[in-house]
């Protein structure tokens, strides 16, 4: 059971009463162990991140106070366990509130915001209050679901973007990745869902400051500035883009023709003719990330092509 931490660690201010009223869930909740907390985070859904049981550590000690999607997991999981069954959600409002004046009050500074994964406290001068600031984060995301993400697929995605975040004119190189569609909804940890970020828009986009279609859009930039689809899937994306549609047929010889659009995970083979392979047709399947890319293919820049 981890204690309130008393003032001298944590001085009296918005983030000590954050805490405060974080350990009065945990309280309420019985004190459910890190690990148990962590697990049951995984579950959550709803756009929701992994805390890892240091994370809540973290925060029960006054240690770090994460971007929003970290505390909400631990909030919502903690409200779950509440023996005065409150709605988890309303809860989670509640600390978005305080953690909102707390993330007003933070250092934004754009030299060291290349990253902002977590707030911190800064020593101030004797008897000060500490003020919120942004450390570094790391290049990958801190959640578990990044464990599956290959070392070769970061480093192509890193290769796509220049090492830079993807948002035009930031410069960054302290990056991060993030799911445009997230897992809870359906997203997959591949080549097309995933886009490198610093770490301050990375917290904005989770934070709803920009749209996912506009992460597609950009997404679907890189794609053609890299010349990443041959040129039959580059049809195959205006034909999608302009005439909707969820299926579609094409030769079984020029299969490999559509690697890079099945990779990305962006179409699925549904059924596989077993004719004479010169005539026969696979059948394949625009999957719910590629209507998403193909909905900004017209306006990414790629050329226009006669589809009549």
């Amino acid at each position: 059971m981890i204690t309130i931490p008393n003032e001298k660690d944590l001085p009296s201010g918005t983030y000590r009463d954050l805490v405060i009223e974080l350990h009065k869930l945990y309280r309420r909740a019985g004190f459910p162990g890190l690990k148990s907390i962590s697990n049951a985070s995984i579950h959550l859904g709803d756009n929701c991140d992994v805390i890892s049981h240091q994370g809540v550590s973290n925060l029960l000690s006054g240690k770090s106070i994460p971007r929003w999607r970290k505390l909400e997991a631990l909030v919502l999981v903690l409200a779950s366990l509440d023996v005065t069954r409150p709605e988890p959600r309303k809860v989670a409002q509640q600390f978005h509130s305080l953690w909102a004046l707390l993330a007003d009050k933070s250092t934004m500074s754009r030299e060291n915001s290349e990253g902002c994964d977590t707030l911190v406290t800064r020593e101030g001068s004797r008897g000060a209050q500490s003020v919120p600031e942004l450390q570094p984060a790391s290049p990958v995301m801190n959640s578990r679901l990044s464990r599956s993400i290959s070392t070769r697929l970061k480093r192509d995605l890193a290769l796509e973007v220049g090492g830079k975040c993807s948002i035009t004119h930031c410069q960054s190189a302290v990056i991060e990745l993030a799911h445009i569609m997230p897992i809870s909804t359906g997203g997959k940890n591949t080549f097309g869902n995933l886009i490198y970020l610093c770490p301050s828009h990375h917290w904005q986009f989770d934070s709803g400051d920009f749209p996912e279609q506009e992460m597609w859009l950009i997404k679907a930039r890189l794609a053609w500035d890299s010349k990443r689809y041959t040129r039959a899937e580059n049809i195959w994306l205006w034909v999608f883009s302009k005439r909707g549609g969820t299926h579609f047929i094409h030769p079984t010889g020029e299969r490999d023709s559509l690697r890079s659009l099945e990779a990305d995970g962006f179409i699925r083979l549904v059924e596989s003719s077993s004719a004479n392979e010169q005539t026969s047709m696979d059948t394949w399947c625009v999957t719910q990330m590629g209507t998403r890319i193909a909905k900004v293919w017209a306006d990414s820049g790629a050329p226009p092509i006669d589809i009549a």
